[in-house]
């Protein structure tokens, strides 16, 4: 990796700003179609929101970030997985859940079914799902309509289609999954598309083979970051260079990048790789269009943290349970089991998302680490309870408190964006480019999203740069 001095300067053809999934396959694709790139991180890592941890026992990783893949529905990351070699591992499906509803009633869940709630809810949850994924299936992805839809929040749609407490708190304890917001944070329109580009709502709460939760990686998903990062050409990729300042020239037509670190390359193209509420952070001359920095200064990051408790062994498993955790009220709004037996790992990872998530932030880190290890126990029980806390190590991360992701997974278009927005979310600003995985068409907000975005952006640069330039000889 290059290490910077205040007065190097450089001239190369593409800019990547940001080395996470999206802009190390765009910087990939560009180096290998023979123009030279340069990619700039202000982290001291590669991964974006792909951050895998060490466990102290030296007993394998954990995934603070993103964690799952599957290798029938998401072909781009799985691909990228098998050609660094890496091993997947099935997500443990069987066994029982533990659920508590919104009165705090514990109820024991087998796979696939939902807990005993009253036949009204059930029957609403039933309603408003097929009506969902009915919707959602209509939806042309790379033709979207302008829909009434984008006029309601998720919530404004919940209390219309008269959900009771239960009914409204399920759906938003999916979103909340999902996306990190609570229901009243983003449109009706949106959690449509997003749900069509995931396939359908079915199979983005799946851990089934068909679902989104089907495989890890053993040696966890930052290594498939780093992997990319060791096939980039050598000295190209500069860490600790978080971009201050996007300057396009007219005549000639190039870009002046500048980091904080005072770095300046001048390229002919830059791919902009970061999440797009954080346009911000970098000054643009001249300014980006109005309609784009409207869009980056009116979505925003979902609120997604971590707690993993690491066992000795999963003791869940001896009393019939997946290491599954749901409720509908508490800190914890769900959990899985995220162990490898191969190394000796035994976890469950516990998200504390939205706005419970939120609340949860504020208190001590001891007391964070008490609410989660209590709710818990109170879900598994008097008899076993006391095992919950059983610990060899607790591991805790918060996106939000991250200075370049400011949240997670991905961006959230509340009411009235999407219909006017949704071209100019990848559309290019001069010579400027914009990737990443909210600018996805299939799985946005996920890994196989984000990669398919970086060979987009990739690919405009190429044909904007090479075909012209062909066409002359």
């Amino acid at each position: 990796m290059a290490t910077l001095t205040a007065t190097s300067y450089e001239s190369v053809d593409v800019v990547v700003v940001g080395a996470g999934l999206s802009g190390l396959q765009a910087a990939l694709d560009v180096q290998k179609s023979g123009l030279s790139c340069v990619i700039l991180e202000a982290r001291d890592r590669v991964g974006g929101k792909t951050l895998s941890q060490p466990l102290a026992s030296g007993k394998g990783v954990v995934d603070l970030g993103a964690a799952w893949l599957n290798e029938a529905t998401q072909p781009k990351i799985y691909a990228l997985a098998k050609k660094y070699g890496y091993e997947t591992v099935i997500q443990p499906f069987k066994g029982d859940g533990i659920v508590e509803d919104t009165s705090g009633t514990i109820h024991r869940v087998a796979q696939d079914h939902l807990p005993d709630l009253p036949a009204a809810t059930l029957r609403a949850i039933g309603m408003i799902t097929s009506f969902l994924e009915t919707e959602a299936a209509k939806l042309d992805l790379r033709h979207l309509p302008i829909s009434e839809f984008d006029k309601l929040t998720v919530s404004e749609f919940l209390k219309k289609k008269g959900a009771n407490e239960d009914t409204y708190n399920f759906f938003e304890t999916t979103i909340k999954g999902l996306l990190g917001v609570d229901a009243t944070e983003l449109s009706l329109f949106f959690y449509l598309d997003y749900i069509k580009s995931g396939g359908s709502l079915e199979e983005l709460m799946s851990e089934k083979s068909d679902g989104a939760q089907y495989q890890r990686l053993r040696q966890g998903m930052q290594s498939i970051s780093k992997g990319m990062a060791g096939d980039l050409q050598p000295d190209s990729l500069f860490l600790n260079s978080p971009v201050s300042h996007i300057h396009q020239e007219k005549n000639p037509s190039t870009c002046v990048v500048t980091t904080q670190r005072g770095k300046q390359f001048r390229a002919k193209k830059v791919i902009i790789s970061i999440p797009t509420p954080l346009y911000r952070t970098i000054k643009f001359s001249p300014a980006l269009p109005k309609a784009k920095m409207t869009l980056a200064d009116s979505t925003t990051l979902g609120y997604y943290a971590k707690t993993i408790l690491i066992y000795d062994k999963p003791w869940w498993t001896e009393l019939g349970l997946r290491g599954s955790f749901i409720s509908l009220t508490g800190a914890v709004s769900f959990s899985y089991d995220t162990s490898v037996e191969a190394d000796a790992q035994y976890s469950i990872t516990c998200f504390i998302v939205g706005g419970t998530g939120r609340k949860w932030s504020i208190l001590s880190p001891i007391k964070r680490r008490q609410t989660v290890l209590d709710q818990i126990a109170a879900m598994v029980g008097d008899e076993h309870g006391h095992r919950v806390y059983q610990t060899e190590e607790i591991i805790e991360d918060e996106w939000i408190k991250e200075h370049w992701s400011q949240g997670a997974p991905s961006p959230v278009m509340g009411p009235n964006l999407l219909n006017k927005y949704a071209d100019v979310l990848r559309a290019p600003c001069g010579n400027l480019h914009f990737v990443g995985t909210e600018t996805a068409y299939e799985w946005k907000g996920y890994m196989d999203g984000a990669v398919s975005a970086g060979e987009r952006g990739a690919g405009e640069v190429i044909q904007a740069l090479i075909k012209p330039a062909a066409g002359q000889s």
